[in-house]
Formats: C-alpha cells, structure tokens, sequence
C-alpha cells in the first residue's frame, strides 16, 4: 500500500511538472509572438494560460500589452484591473495603466498610477516621461518642470527635455523663461534642427518675425522634417508677401503630412488671396473630410463658392455657420448677398434685418462677454516636443508606422487597428465540408453534430460562418456526390440522413429549392435540431437572393450620431417572410436548447428585421452557453451601438477582439475618434 501510495504522489508530482512547463513553453511562445508584434496571435496564447491558470498575473499583464499595442484601451483596463486585485506590488501593471489613462484622457487617474509606480521605483526614467503628459494635459506646470528637471540631472541635457521644458513654460507663461532654455539648446546642441525651431516658435510668440525667420531658415537648411517648422514659415514668408515662398512650404508640409488640417487650411488663404479660387476650394474640401466640424474652413469655403458663383453651395455653408455662431455677422451678409443672387429678396432682407438686431443687442451689451466666433486666422503650428512619441515602451499609433508596414501582406500581424474594417454582422452559422485557411478560424463543437458526422463519413461537415468559393472541380464533385446520394435513396428511401446529405450538397452548389426540399424530407423522416437549423440557412440565404442581394442599410439622421454611422451596416429583410427561417429556429433550439449556433443566427435575423433588443437577447443566450463565442459578442456590439449603449458595446468589441475577431480592434479605434 505504501508503495502504491508513493506512485501515486511521484505521478501527481509528475503530473503537475509537465503541466507546468507546457504552462511556461505557452507562455514564452506568447511573449515571442508579442514581441514580434504578433498581437493577436500572442493574445491567443496567454488566453489559453488565464483559462487553466487564472490566478497567475504575468499573462494578464501581457496579454493586456498586447491589447494596449492594438489600441483597446478597455480590455487593457480590466485586465490591468484584475493583475493588480491580485497583487498589488507590480510596478509595471501601474505604468502600464497610467498609459491607459492617458490615453483615455483620464489624467488625474493616470498621474496616480505612475505615482505609484514610482513608488515602487523612485528614478524610473519611464515612469517620470510618462507622468509628464499626465501632469501636462491637467496643466500642473510646476510639478512637471520639477520632474523635467529632476530627469536632466539624471539623463544629461538631452535636446528632447530642453524643449519640452521649453514648451511646458510656453504654457506656463513665462516666454523669456522659455527662450532662454531654447536659446541655450541652440547653443549646445546647433547641429538639430528642432533646436533652431523650438527657438524659431518662442521668437514668434514674442513677435520677433526676422529672427523667428531666420531660426525657421536654418532648421530647414539642416533638413528639417518637422512640419510644424514649414507651416510657421509659410506664416511668415506669408506675411512679408512672399506667396510663392509660402506657398513651396505648405506644399513641403502637405507632403510630409498629407492629412494636415492647418496646412491644407493656410495654404487654401494662400490660395483665396491670390485668386487661385478652385484649388483653394479643393483644400478645404480636403479640410472637411477630415474635420466636417471646423467652421473656419466652412466658411472660407462658402466666401469662396459665393465668389465662384456656385449660390447653393454658398447657401448651405453660410447656413451651416449661423446655426453654430447665430451672432456671426459676416455669415449674415453673405447668406443675404447668395439670396439676392438667387433673386429671393425676402430672405436676404430677413437677413439683413438680422444683422440690425444683432448689432443692437452688441450695443445694449457693450461691456458683457464678446460672443463666439469662428476664427478666419491661419492656423499656428505647435512647436512640438518629441518627448511625447519618445522612450515609451508601447508601439502604439494612431497610423500605421513604417514598421507596420512589413506586415501588410500578413492580415493578422502589427497594429491591425489601423487596417480599415467594415462595421458589418459576422454572417450566419452554416455547416460546410470546407473551412477557409484562415489564422482566426475556430474549431466549433456541436454534439448532436459529431454524431452525424460519425454516421456520415464521406463527408464530415463543421461550422463555419466565412463559406469557401468552390472551384469547377468541387462543383463537378458536389453533383456526383448528388448523383451518388440519389441512387442511394432510391434503395433506402426512409433514410433521413441520405436527404440531409444530399441538401447540404444541393446548398453548396447554390440549388436551394432542392436543398430545401431534402432538408424538409429528412425532418418528416426525422426530427432533428441540425435539419432545422440547416433549413433555416438555406431559407434565409434564398431569401437574400429573391430580394436580389440588396442591403438597405439604417442610416442615421444626418451624420449627427457619428459612433452610429461609423460602426453600423445591418441588412435589413422583410418581416414576413422572415417567419419560415424563425420557426425553424425555434424549432431547432426547442429540440437542442444549447444549440448556441442556432440562438447566434437567430439574432442575425432579428437585427436584420430591425428587433434589435431580441437580438441582443439572442446573442446573450448564444454567450451563456459558449463564453468563448466570438462572433455573438462582435455582433452583440454593433447591436449595442446601434441603440446609443456604445459602453456595452465597447466592451463585446473588446471581448471580440481578444477572441479573435480582428476587425473588433479597428471599430474601436473608429469609435474612441
């Protein structure tokens, strides 16, 4: 007894060493893949350690890394959440936090955080650039100039520090302070172009123009790639009546930042000033795309089309302007002078008329707080600091780096939240002998499944929701498959399972009639939850395709939900002639009630029939048998969204995402914007 007593203890303890290390040999092959920015990928694998070992703090601290480099922000929090609940000693689970604080704009919470990581490491360079942006957002300019000052005692007189303290006192207030730091950079280190155009920026802001020219001049003549520099120098060539200087340096930082409000804004003044009317409007066109709600440029433009004749237009701008600045009286006059060009005397002299009360009121409230106006001015570049995109231990971007780009031919590695993705439901459940050769496709396991597949050998079917495109040749097979099966229920034409097989084979040939036409004889034969469910398919794609594969989407009211309209694509489908494809289901899930497949199409249906809180209700019961299933918790998401409960929705698309779903990590990214 004693010796079996020892075999036994000896097995357990061998036992829990191999599992052990498969645990470590999990994890390391995370952390390699995190390291080559193989995010989801590594996230996979540290899921796989939290499932059997959730009490362990490393996977959840780097799976929320790993989240923290895909841009969401939420699964990041909760997972740091739950590493420091379990232990609260771990200095790098609160940096890593205050990261995501800071980039949740959640700063006094941020500052926190790296407080108390420095606890725990008091001369952290890390933590202190970090706490920098913290302490900077909530303006607590004494205490940053204290760490900035405390790191280049540290660190030496790095260039970056001289100027963000530069800037800090920029916005402190204190200019001379700030260029006698600049002017000192210059002097240590006159070989970096930032230097000459952190000086060049102060100079400005103390309206020394020549020397703040001169500075600009000579970062460029050191090859300057900061934009910033070209669009202040465009300024100020700009303002001696230069045009054809100022307009070479917009155009220098149109190239360097195609996207670039302020440029793409100056250079279309630039532009107006010398007449060079249509390619002014074609940059604030380009202006508007990127910020619809920056009414200077709506109303450049519309000066613009009022000049170019285009009324309509003109129209809508000025309109546009009044309703967000009711007291903008330019506005006024060129929305009456439209008027008048489009021969409506009435509302051009309605207008006028408002101009004469507007100006009245002014008069009564002399004195009194001046009303909001949109600001026509060129647009001044910041002087930025690198500090902020310098010595931190996350890569992520708001666009695709240059290191990034080695992975786009590989869809599922790097920063996949700067790849755009479509806000459309993940597609019904359907069984298929085929699986696409996908890195985020998932083995589903269904019982009553298995067991047609072990009566059915010739062809084992799984569930998919992304079907494969058959080529001829599979074509050709499925036919003779058809011809085989068909010969067979002339001998054993009370066998349900031969119609089922052959209905799978009449849908993957797009033969739906017969297919369901097999699907019904094989439930009269025999009632089962997998017939019904294959029935419903087949119904809801027939259906499709009788309304001619057309989607009408929900569009939201005017653009004015921008969450909604940047995140919702759901098909809508005729109520009727949804209740063939429901029953089935219902009958489906009334004979497998943990038939999660049969719960998540389901809810697809009844999104597309617009009823969304069933829907969700639907995907809900597709989780609380499966709580690995991805797709019901990206589609639950959109469904959340899609009726203004964007914090539920936040949550499944990140929930999604660590599943697996890709496209989760750009939606978020879509959303926070």
């Amino acid at each position: 007894m004693k010796k079996i007593g020892l075999i036994i203890i000896l097995l357990l303890n061998f036992l829990s060493l191999k599992a052990q290390l498969n645990t470590d040999k999990i994890f390391n092959v995370g952390a390699n893949a995190l390291y080559f920015k193989d995010y989801m990928l590594a996230i996979q694998y540290f899921n796989q350690i939290i499932k059997v070992k959730p009490y362990l703090t490393q996977p959840l601290l780097y799976r929320a890394i790993a989240k923290i480099n895909l841009e969401d922000y939420t699964g990041a929090l909760a997972d740091l959440d739950n590493v420091i609940a379990k232990n609260e000693f771990i200095p790098m689970a609160y940096y890593a936090r205050g990261f995501v604080y800071n980039r949740l704009e959640k700063y006094d919470l941020a500052e926190k955080d790296l407080t108390k990581a420095l606890e725990f490491s008091p001369e952290n360079t890390t933590f202190l650039l970090l706490r920098l942006e913290a302490l900077n957002e909530q303006k607590k300019y004494e205490q940053e100039l204290r760490d900035l000052d405390f790191l280049s005692a540290k660190l030496g007189k790095l260039p970056e520090l001289a100027l963000t303290k530069g800037q800090t006192l920029i916005l402190s207030g204190d200019t001379i302070g700030a260029f006698d730091v600049m002017n000192d950079l210059v002097k240590n280190d006159s070989l970096d172009f930032n230097s000459w155009g952190g000086r060049a920026f102060v100079n400005m802001l103390l309206n020394k123009k020549d020397s703040a020219l001169a500075d600009y001049n000579q970062a460029v003549r050191l090859n300057s790639n900061n934009l910033s520099h070209f669009i202040n120098r465009g300024i100020l060539l700009y303002e001696k009546k230069n045009y054809r200087g100022a307009l070479a340096d917009y155009d220098k930082a149109i190239t360097l930042s195609p996207q670039n409000e302020q440029a793409l804004f100056n250079r279309s003044l630039l532009r107006t000033e010398i007449g060079d009317y249509n390619n002014a409007l074609n940059d604030l066109n380009e202006v508007l795309k990127i910020n619809p709600t920056l009414y200077e440029a709506v109303y450049q433009r519309a000066m613009i089309n009022s000049a170019l004749g285009k009324n309509a237009d003109a129209l809508a701008d000025f309109s546009k302007i009044i309703e967000r600045y009711p007291e903008f009286i330019p506005a006024y006059y060129g929305r009456a002078n439209a008027y008048e060009q489009n021969r409506n005397k009435k509302a051009a002299y309605e207008d006028m008329q408002a101009v004469i009360r507007i100006e009245e009121n002014r008069k009564k409230n002399q004195g009194k707080e001046k009303p909001q106006e949109p600001d026509t001015e060129v647009k001044v570049a910041q002087s930025e600091s690198s500090v902020s995109s310098w010595w931190k231990l996350f890569a992520s971007s708001q666009s695709e780096s240059e290191d990034d780009s080695r992975y786009k031919n590989n869809l599922l590695r790097g920063n996949i939240q700067n790849r755009d993705a479509e806000a459309e439901l993940q597609g019904d459940f359907v069984l298929s002998p085929y699986k696409k050769d996908d890195a985020t496709a998932r083995n589903y396991y269904f019982q009553p499944l298995a067991q047609l597949n072990r009566q059915n050998r010739e062809m084992l079917l799984r569930l998919v929701n992304q079907e494969v495109a058959l080529t001829d040749a599979l074509i050709n097979y499925h036919f003779k498959m058809i011809d085989n099966l068909s010969e067979k229920l002339q001998k054993e034409s009370e066998n349900a399972n031969i119609y089922f097989l052959r209905g799978i084979n009449y849908a993957l040939v797009q033969d739906f009639n017969s297919a369901i036409a097999d699907f019904s004889a094989a439930i009269f034969l025999k009632s089962d939850a997998v017939f019904y469910f294959c029935r419903a398919v087949v119904r809801h794609k027939q259906l499709e395709v009788s309304i001619g594969g057309v989607i009408v989407e929900n569009n939201t009211d005017n653009g004015k939900d921008a969450a909604k309209d940047a995140t919702h694509h759901v098909s809508t489908l005729p109520e009727k002639q949804c209740e063939m494809i429901i029953r089935d289901y219902d009958k489906a899930i009334e004979l497998a009630p943990d038939f999660s497949f049969a719960w998540f199409n389901r809810g697809n249906i009844l999104c597309s029939s617009k009823d969304y809180k069933a829907a969700i209700a639907n995907y809900s019961n597709a989780l609380n048998i499966d709580r690995d299933f991805a797709e019901a918790y990206f589609n639950r998401a959109l469904t959340f969204i899609y009726i203004g409960d964007t914090d539920k929705g936040i949550a499944d698309l990140s929930k999604a995402g660590e599943l697996g779903i890709y496209q989760a990590y750009n939606l978020l990214k879509k959303l926070r914007k």
